[in-house]
C-alpha cells in the first residue's frame, strides 16, 4: 500500500511526492480495514453488518480521493482558503504584460475553479512599462508580470515595491501578416518556402532577404510597432530588425533605418494589441511588435491574418543566442528623453509586490503557473515554461511556498547575461 501510494502521488502531484501528503483519508480507511481483516480479534463487539458498512464507506472515500487526484492540479491548503471561509479576503487582481492576456485569462479561469471563494479583481493587461508605472501609483495588484527582465527591477525595485522577480516563461518574436494584402500573401508564401529549405543554406538566406526586403525596404508597405517606452515588444522589434540586418545583410542598421528613419513607414501605438484593429482595417500589412504568445490566439480571432516565425538568430527566443543578441542594442528618443535598450531574450517574469492586497492568492496563482496544468496552458500559447523558475534579486524574499519551484540566478550562471 505504501509503494502504491507513493507512486500514485508522485505521478499526479505538481510538486512531486511530499511525505505528509500520503495520508489521504480514503487510503487511511483502506489501511485500517485491511489491518482489521488480518486481525479479527481487534473487532471486539463489532458485528458483520458494521464491518460491511465500514468497508463500503472506506472504499467510497478512497475512490473519491483518487478521483480528485486524477482530475488535475490539486491546490494546497493555504491561508487563502482560511481567509475565504472567514470572509476577510481582499480581491485578487493581476497586472500583466498585454501579451499574457490570453494565457493568463485561461489560468485565471482554472484558478477561480480551484479557489471559488477568492474574489477576483479585474485583470489589467497593458505594456509592461506602463503597467509597472501604474502599479507604483495605485498599488492595486497582488501579482505583476512583465515581458522582459528589466522592467520590474527598473521600476518596482527602485520604488521599493519588491526586490525579486521570477522568470517563468520564454517566448519569441514573430511577425503578424495581413493575408488580405498582396505584400502579406507574398511574404507568407516565401516564408512557407523557407520552412522547406536547409537553414543557413544560400537559398535559405536569399529567401529570408526577400522576406525582410518586402517588409522593410519596399516603400509601398507599412508596418505596425509598439512604443518602446511603454511596451518591451516595442524595443524588442527594433532589436529583431537590427539582428536581421546583421544576419542577412551584414549591417545591423539596414532594416532598422529603413523603417524607423522614415515616419511614413510605420505606425506606433502604446502596445502591440492596439495594432490589430489597424491591420484589420487594412492600414498596415505587418505587425513587427508581436510575440508568438499573442500571435497564436490573435490570428484565430481576426480573419485573414497569419503569423510567421523567425530564425533563432533574430527571434530573441533562445537562451543559447544571448551573446549574439548582445551584439546589437537600440536607442530611442521620445519627448526629449533618450533610452538605450539591451537586446535580450523575451522572458516573462513575475513578482508579488510588498503592497499586494492578497499576497497568498498571488502565491497560489504562481503555484498554478508552475503546476503541470499551468505549464501546459503556457505551452499552448507559445510560451516555453522555465522550470525551475529563475529568481533575480533577493532570493530570501521569494515566498517560501514558491521556493521548491524556483532557484536563485546564482545557481544557473549561464542565464546571468539575460538579466540586468
Amino acid at each position: 500500500m505504501d509503494n502504491t501510494c507513493l507512486a500514485t502521488y508522485a505521478a499526479l502531484s505538481p510538486s512531486g511526492w511530499r511525505g505528509a501528503d500520503c495520508g489521504a483519508p480514503g487510503l487511511i480507511s483502506e489501511l485500517r480495514i485491511l489491518i482489521i481483516l488480518k486481525n479479527p480479534r481487534l473487532l471486539g463487539p463489532m458485528d458483520g453488518k458494521a464491518l460491511a458498512l465500514g468497508l463500503v464507506l472506506g472504499l467510497l472515500v478512497g475512490f473519491g480521493v483518487a478521483y480528485m487526484l486524477q482530475s488535475g492540479y490539486r491546490p494546497p491548503q493555504t491561508a487563502t482558503q482560511t481567509l475565504a471561509a472567514a470572509g476577510r479576503q481582499q480581491a485578487f487582481a493581476v497586472g500583466a504584460a498585454g501579451t499574457l492576456k490570453f494565457a493568463f485569462n485561461k489560468l485565471l479561469n482554472v484558478y477561480s475553479q480551484l479557489y471559488p471563494s477568492v474574489p477576483l479583481g479585474k485583470p489589467l493587461y497593458e505594456g509592461s512599462g506602463k503597467l509597472a508605472q501604474d502599479e507604483t501609483a495605485t498599488k492595486q495588484f497582488s501579482l505583476v508580470a512583465a515581458a522582459d527582465t528589466t522592467t520590474i527591477p527598473n521600476v518596482l525595485f527602485k520604488n521599493n515595491l519588491t526586490d525579486y522577480e521570477i522568470a517563468f516563461g520564454l517566448t519569441q518574436m514573430a511577425i503578424i501578416v495581413n493575408l488580405n494584402t498582396t505584400a502579406g500573401r507574398e511574404v507568407y508564401g516565401l516564408w512557407q518556402q523557407a520552412q522547406r529549405l536547409q537553414p543557413l543554406s544560400s537559398q535559405w538566406n536569399a529567401t529570408w532577404r526577400q522576406i525582410l526586403g518586402i517588409i522593410a525596404l519596399n516603400s509601398s508597405t507599412t508596418v505596425g510597432v509598439s512604443d518602446p517606452f511603454t511596451d518591451p515588444s516595442g524595443y524588442q522589434a527594433m532589436c529583431m530588425l537590427k539582428l536581421a540586418g546583421l544576419t542577412f545583410f551584414g549591417n545591423s542598421s539596414t532594416l532598422f533605418n529603413a523603417i524607423y528613419g522614415n515616419p511614413s513607414k510605420y505606425v506606433m501605438r502604446t502596445t502591440e494589441v492596439d495594432l490589430l484593429s489597424l491591420m484589420a482595417a487594412g492600414q498596415i500589412q505587418f505587425v513587427l511588435s508581436a510575440y508568438l504568445s499573442n500571435a497564436i490566439p490573435q490570428v484565430e480571432e481576426y480573419k485573414g491574418l497569419a503569423y510567421i516565425t523567425l530564425p533563432p538568430q533574430i527571434n530573441l527566443g533562445s537562451l543559447d543566442y544571448v551573446p549574439y543578441y548582445h551584439m546589437v542594442s537600440v536607442s530611442w528618443t521620445e519627448a526629449g528623453a533618450t533610452k538605450t535598450f539591451q537586446c535580450n531574450p523575451v522572458i516573462y517574469t513575475l513578482t508579488v509586490p510588498r503592497t499586494a492586497p492578497n499576497p497568498q492568492a498571488a502565491v497560489d496563482f504562481a503555484l498554478l503557473i508552475f503546476s503541470p496544468q499551468g505549464r501546459q496552458i503556457l505551452k499552448s500559447f507559445g510560451i516555453e515554461p522555465i522550470v525551475p523558475g529563475v529568481a533575480y534579486g533577493n532570493y530570501s524574499d521569494v515566498p517560501a511556498q514558491l521556493k521548491p519551484y524556483v532557484v536563485p540566478l546564482s545557481q544557473v550562471p549561464q542565464y546571468s547575461p539575460a538579466f540586468p
